[in-house]
């Protein structure tokens, strides 16, 4: 599927709410399963599930869900 770009967008906020660092969306590409979301600060990692979930309804993603996600941002070096 084909989603906004807002989509990803969004995900980036959600996610920078819970740590700073995260910094901004730049691009996405989904390959084998998986979504990985550039930042103006690095990489972070997410299952195609739960970009359908932002997609569809973001309220069923929850707060652990994505401090999880957040806690394994991959920073650049």
């Amino acid at each position: 599927m084909n989603y906004p770009v807002f989509i990803f967008h969004e995900l980036v906020l959600r996610f920078w709410e819970i740590n700073h660092g995260i910094g901004r969306y730049i691009s996405s590409t989904i390959d084998n399963g998986e979504c990985l979301i550039r930042t103006t600060s690095g990489i972070i990692k997410i299952s195609l599930g739960m970009l359908e979930k932002q997609y569809r309804n973001p309220g069923q993603i929850s707060k652990e869900e994505l401090q999880l996600l957040a806690e394994h941002f991959q920073f650049r070096s």
